[in-house]
């Protein structure tokens, strides 16, 4: 019996019993005392077939996942579940010149006025009536009646004030800045029609209550 219970505790012998050896009190002798211990038959095999390990393949800064710019990981998609880049369609660009090319009604007249360099007369309006008028070339405009002037004839009504002349010599700011020169065409007993030409004027819609063409159009110019 003692030769059995050798055999069945010797790790060498056909007649191993493993669950004998395992929880017996008798010092079983192991073949290799340096042998490398495994806690499973997994780790076994693959020290018995080194080459059979994985290899580490590098990956790429670009397929490597990190957080992104807002700090979150970055999610990985299938190649069916990508986005799917759609441009969208472009849209014209609307300002106040494209605007002009396609008016229609009463101020396609002013369209004509403009490409024919047509005088137009512009009467304009204060809080209780009329102010007086510009005339002048009508360089752009648009549907709120916002007109920009070119080689401006302006006449109109004011009250007379009887202003202080200032003393002193005029400052350097008034002497760069070149004011037209007002010319009073007539006095009354408290107004006073005056006239002042203008290289350029911009005329606000809300201001103005009738314009008038000063010359001819041309309709065979008419595209």
């Amino acid at each position: 019996m003692a030769d059995d219970d050798d055999e069945s505790l010797s790790l060498t012998s056909p007649k191993l019993d493993a669950l004998k050896a395992l929880y017996s009190k008798a010092k079983v002798r192991l073949p290799n005392p340096n042998a490398p211990i495994h806690d499973n038959i997994h780790k076994y095999r693959s020290s018995l077939n080194p080459r059979e390990k994985k290899v580490k393949t590098k990956v790429e800064k670009d397929d490597e996942p990190g957080p992104s710019a807002s700090g979150l990981p970055k999610r990985r998609f299938l190649p069916h579940q990508e986005p799917i880049y759609a441009p969208r369609p472009q849209r014209s660009m609307h300002n106040v010149l494209s605007r002009m090319e396609n008016i229609t009604g009463p101020l396609a007249i002013l369209k004509k006025c403009m490409d024919q360099r047509v005088r137009i007369k512009v009467f304009t309006r204060d809080m209780i009536g009329l102010r007086g008028y510009c005339i002048a070339f009508l360089a752009a405009f648009d549907k709120h009646w916002n007109l920009a002037l070119e080689d401006v004839r302006e006449v109109w009504t004011r009250r007379k004030r009887n202003k202080v002349p200032a003393l002193g010599e005029p400052s350097a700011v008034r002497q760069m800045v070149k004011q037209p020169r007002v010319v009073v065409l007539k006095n009354e007993r408290k107004k006073e029609v005056c006239e002042r030409h203008i290289g350029q004027l911009l005329v606000r819609g809300e201001q103005v209550a009738l314009i008038s063409v000063e010359g001819l159009i041309d309709k065979e110019k008419e595209t």
